[in-house]
């Protein structure tokens, strides 16, 4: 089957015939359909030494079951499935005790050589992280059950007080994410911060009421205040990239700072300057387990919207030259590929 692997920091994806993977006890072989290009896969593909070459990446997924493995009920071939992109050890103490997504040696999906992602004509997953795809959901708006819980995990972490003002720095696929559930959560003046004219514009689309442009202000937060006569007691860093300095010089004293963007560059910050503020700092990481039936569920019921979200699909034989575009700046909200 036709995969794209990883080689090495600065050299595009290779697309290579590789093995196709088989069912071992508990996992499901799937066909994929759609998987997205995440900007955690972007910035891994930077890093020197994180990926192995050969790596195959691709978590965020939708599919059609083609193998079932040993000891798996429920599943049937043609079954239609997204899935947590893990794989626990279960024999840990975190998986004796049934909390999988907390296992010591847990294996990120599309990060480790050992579950190859999406990338690919086929993956696996395990069955017990998969979930059947409604009917009345396709599979590009069931590809945005990942980036969307990513967002509703940022939220639940932030513990946002109904009514708080919040400003989200970045308008890519998490910072809109984190817009929609603001927004059904029952946050008030939404502001989002983005300085591509495109993304700004989804923003508007996507409801949001104190659209931004970062070009013309390079300091939101006052921007933020002027508009709506108040000061954000939350921010959420959804780019990725080294800001938390710049952050905590904007902030206003006892903001909250969500840091969601999972940047893997190193930053440099006084910790002193948020200790005078009374900043608080939280860093939330991927999701829960309970967070993908509940975002597949708010998709299906057509509670959350994701018109607009997905703003290009692309073949496994394009997908190498996207991610290069990607990585750069564009116009792009959340891209497919479709093999």
């Amino acid at each position: 089957m036709k995969a794209l692997q990883f080689m090495q920091v600065g050299q595009p994806l290779a697309l290579a015939e590789v093995a196709m993977p088989s069912a071992g006890p508990g996992a499901l072989i799937f066909k994929v359909k759609a998987c997205g290009i995440c900007a955690s896969d972007l910035h891994a593909a930077e890093v020197p030494g994180l990926l192995y070459a050969g790596t195959v990446l691709g978590h965020e997924y939708t599919g059609e079951v083609v193998e079932v493995g040993a000891g798996v009920e429920g599943w049937q071939i043609g079954d239609r499935l997204v899935a947590l992109p893990a794989k626990a050890c279960g024999a840990c103490a975190a998986c004796l005790e049934g909390r999988g997504d907390q296992c010591s040696q847990i294996v990120m999906q599309g990060f480790d050589p050992r579950m190859p992602g999406a990338y690919a004509e086929y993956s696996s997953c395990m069955a017990r992280l998969a979930m059947k795809i409604p009917a009345n959901l396709s599979d590009r708006d069931a590809a945005t059950v990942e980036p969307l819980a990513v967002g509703l995990n940022a939220w639940k972490t932030a513990q946002v007080a109904p009514g708080a003002s919040v400003l989200i720095i970045g308008a890519g696929i998490i910072g809109l994410s984190v817009a929609k559930w603001a927004r059904f959560f029952g946050a008030s003046d939404i502001g989002v911060s983005e300085m591509v004219p495109a993304r700004l514009t989804r923003a508007h689309e996507c409801g949001v009421g104190v659209v931004i442009d970062a070009a013309q202000h390079a300091d939101p937060v006052a921007e933020y205040e002027r508009r709506t006569g108040r000061k954000p007691s939350v921010i959420f860093e959804c780019v990725g990239r080294p800001m938390l300095a710049q952050l905590i010089a904007m902030a206003p004293p006892h903001t909250h700072l969500v840091m969601v963007g999972t940047g893997m560059q190193p930053e440099s910050f006084t910790v002193v300057s948020a200790a005078m503020k009374r900043l608080r700092i939280t860093f939330a990481m991927a999701y829960e387990a309970a967070d993908f039936p509940f975002v597949q569920r708010m998709l299906a019921d057509g509670r959350i919207a994701v018109d607009g979200l997905v703003t290009a699909t692309v073949s496994l034989e394009l997908a190498s030259a996207m991610f290069e575009l990607l990585g750069k700046s564009n116009d792009h909200c959340k891209v497919l590929i479709t093999p």
